[in-house]
């Protein structure tokens, strides 16, 4: 009895072949490859999500900032040479509204804190190909290097009486996504929306 159990459990703990491992081993490279593409599409969609977010809540900031003030303030946009981006609120001091000279100088003071977003990372910029206006019809038109639609100086306004520079800000995952952040003068209200390649229109 003690021989016959001993020669099952030598069969039943057979090992795997060289042939049935490299199989599997075959199988699941093809698996990891074919998720790396979704992973990093994950991946982009959070990153566009989370700078969306951040630059939204940098423009409601400065629209309640500038009514509790009773004072202009403003979204200043810089792109900096290494193609990163920084944005902050800047207050205006002397009265003039906020100007680029003034905040060099320190006359116009920045609030809170500078949010950066690196070269590459998703933030401020246009898809490359054709990417439909979200105010009518056509593709978007205008400088398609500048995502900052706020006239001269890349700065985004708002008074003491909660109106605003009408602007428009374009943010990208730079690969299929882009998200717009409108804002309406008359109002100061944002309204997002978003696009990805294959639509014939932006959406809500």
């Amino acid at each position: 009895m003690t021989n016959g159990g001993s020669g099952r459990n030598r069969a039943g703990q057979r090992g795997v072949s060289m042939t049935e491992l490299a199989i599997t081993m075959a199988v699941t490279g093809v698996l990891l490859l074919m998720g790396v593409p979704m992973l990093d599409d994950a991946r982009r969609a959070a990153e566009l999500s989370r700078s969306t977010a951040q630059i939204h809540g940098l423009l409601i900031r400065c629209r309640a900032v500038a009514v509790l003030r009773s004072r202009n303030c403003a979204v200043v946009f810089d792109h900096e040479a290494d193609g990163s981006w920084r944005c902050f609120v800047a207050e205006d001091g002397d009265g003039d509204g906020v100007r680029r000279s003034d905040v060099a100088s320190g006359v116009d003071l920045t609030i809170g804190p500078m949010l950066r977003l690196d070269a590459g990372a998703a933030g401020p910029g246009v898809l490359d190909g054709s990417v439909p206006d979200p105010s009518g019809s056509g593709g978007l038109g205008g400088d398609l290097t500048d995502p900052i639609r706020a006239g001269r100086g890349n700065m985004i306004s708002f008074s003491a009486r909660g109106t605003a520079t009408p602007s428009s800000v374009f943010l990208t995952d730079h690969a299929r996504r882009m998200v717009a952040l409108r804002v309406y003068g008359g109002t100061g209200r944002i309204n997002r929306i978003r696009w990805q390649r294959g639509w014939s229109e932006w959406k809500q």
